[in-house]
């Protein structure tokens, strides 16, 4: 007599307790990942932000200098360096024009990429884009940091006379 009243029970076996468990692990700890994607996107996406002020903070400062000023002189009479292409040529943040270390006048020294983001700034004398045009200066802020790998923010302007 008790042996059908325990087979006419309905519920969840062991196994199929455990499957469960087991697909629920799996997705709890892909879910895990994603976050810790995320949180990495978004302090890269910070550092992006901090980093693209930083240059447009320091592009409005430039443009309201004299024409003349020494922190828009181009040190170098590379007509190159403002370029924003700094992945290919990385001498374009270590060998600047100008620096927030040394505004004035970078040349000849070597700026060194680290965790905190740094400023640095080319100028091309009579130039706008890849034509000569006199009276104007073509300004690049690019600005770079490490956090495993190097990063960099490059902005231009032109600034006439």
């Amino acid at each position: 007599m008790m042996k059908g009243h325990l087979s006419n029970q309905k519920g969840f076996t062991l196994l199929e307790i455990l499957i469960a468990i087991t697909i629920l692990s799996v997705g709890l700890l892909a879910l895990a990942e994603m976050t810790v994607y995320v949180i990495r996107s978004n302090t890269v996406g910070n550092k992006i932000t901090e980093a693209t002020v930083l240059a447009e903070d320091k592009l409005e400062e430039l443009k309201n200098l004299s024409y003349t000023n020494a922190q828009l002189d181009d040190t170098d009479s590379n007509t190159a360096d403002v370029s924003t292409d700094i992945h290919s040529t990385p001498t374009l943040f270590t060998s600047p024009d100008h620096s927030d270390s040394y505004p004035n006048d970078a040349t000849g020294q070597t700026i060194t990429i680290s965790l905190s983001p740094q400023r640095v700034w080319n100028v091309a004398e009579d130039m706008a884009g890849d034509t000569p045009v006199p009276g104007v200066k073509t300004v690049t802020v690019i600005v770079g940091w490490n956090d495993s790998i190097n990063h960099f923010v490059a902005l231009s302007t032109i600034i006439r006379q």
